[in-house]
C-alpha cells in the first residue's frame, strides 16, 4: 500500500478501536506494521500526534480515547489529528487560491471584515462539497454502465417528487442528465449501501457503516453551507479529510 493508503487504514483502525469494538490480535499486529511502515515517511514523523508516540497498542489508544469524551468527541479528535497527516496531497487549496484571485471581491468591502473573510472560507466549503457530490455521482454513473444496481424504494419517490417540482416550475433550469442528480449526499450513500455487493469492492477494507458515517456528515455540512451558515474549523478539516478518503477509495 502507499502512504494514503496506510494513513486511511490506520484511521480506520483507531476509529474502531475507540469505539467498544473488540480488537484483535489481528488488529494489534497490523496496527504496529503500519506504524513502522509509515515511520520510513519524513511526512508523518513530522505531523505524527503524541498519540501515535505513546500508545504502543490499540488497547492503549482506547483507554486515551475514553477521556476525550463520547463517541462524536472521540471521532471529531481522530479527525483532527489525521488532517495533518494528508493535508497536503491531492489539496484543492491550489485552485481555490486560484479562483479567489480571478474573483472581484470588491463589491464585499461594505461588509463587515469578519463576514467578508467567513464568505471566502465557505467558497472553499462548497468547492469540497461540489467535487465530492460530483464524483459520487460519477462514480455510481460508470458502475451503472457494466453493473445492474437497483434504485432503493425511498431515493427513486425522492427522484420522483422532484422532477415533478421541477416540471411544474417552468423558470427553473434542469438539473443533468440522469436522475442522480436529482440525488443528494444521503440519497447516493443509499444507492451504494443499498448495492454493496457490486460497490463494496471499490471500498476495499471499508464497510457500510464507514460509508453511512461519511455521508451524513457530508450533508450536515452540506445543509449549513445550502443556508448560509458558517461551518467552523473543525468541520472544515473533516471535510478535508473525507475529500482525501474518497478520492483516494475512488482512484479519483
Amino acid at each position: 500500500m502507499n502512504y494514503t493508503d496506510n494513513i486511511e487504514r490506520l484511521k480506520i483502525l483507531l476509529t474502531g478501536a475507540s469505539t467498544d469494538v473488540s480488537i484483535s490480535s489481528e488488529n494489534e499486529a497490523e496496527y504496529k506494521s503500519l506504524k513502522n511502515e509509515l515511520k520510513q515517511s519524513t511526512k508523518f514523523l513530522s505531523n505524527q500526534p503524541r498519540e501515535f508516540k505513546t500508545c504502543v497498542t490499540l488497547q492503549e489508544f482506547r483507554r486515551e480515547m475514553q477521556a476525550k469524551g463520547g463517541y462524536a468527541e472521540r471521532r471529531k479528535y481522530i479527525n483532527e489529528i489525521f488532517y495533518p497527516l494528508i493535508s497536503d496531497e491531492n489539496s484543492l487549496m491550489d485552485s481555490i487560491e486560484e479562483i479567489q484571485q480571478n474573483v472581484n471581491f470588491g463589491h464585499l468591502n461594505l461588509l463587515p471584515q469578519d463576514i467578508q473573510q467567513k464568505g471566502r472560507e465557505m467558497s472553499e466549503v462548497y468547492l469540497y462539497l461540489y467535487c465530492i457530490e460530483n464524483s459520487l455521482r460519477k462514480f455510481i454513473e460508470e458502475i451503472m454502465k457494466t453493473e445492474t444496481v437497483n434504485i432503493p424504494r425511498k431515493v427513486q419517490d425522492t427522484i420522483d417528487k422532484l422532477k415533478k417540482s421541477e416540471q411544474e416550475s417552468k423558470y427553473l433550469p434542469l438539473r443533468g442528465g440522469n436522475d442522480l442528480f436529482y440525488c443528494d449526499f444521503i440519497e447516493l450513500g443509499k444507492i451504494i449501501v443499498g448495492n454493496w455487493s457490486v460497490f463494496g469492492k471499490y471500498f476495499p477494507k471499508q464497510n457500510e457503516h464507514w460509508l453511512n458515517v461519511m455521508v451524513d456528515e457530508l450533508y450536515k455540512i452540506r445543509c449549513l453551507v445550502a443556508h448560509n451558515s458558517y461551518v467552523g474549523k473543525d468541520e472544515r478539516d473533516a471535510l478535508k479529510v473525507y475529500y482525501k478518503s474518497i478520492t483516494a477509495q475512488l482512484q479519483i
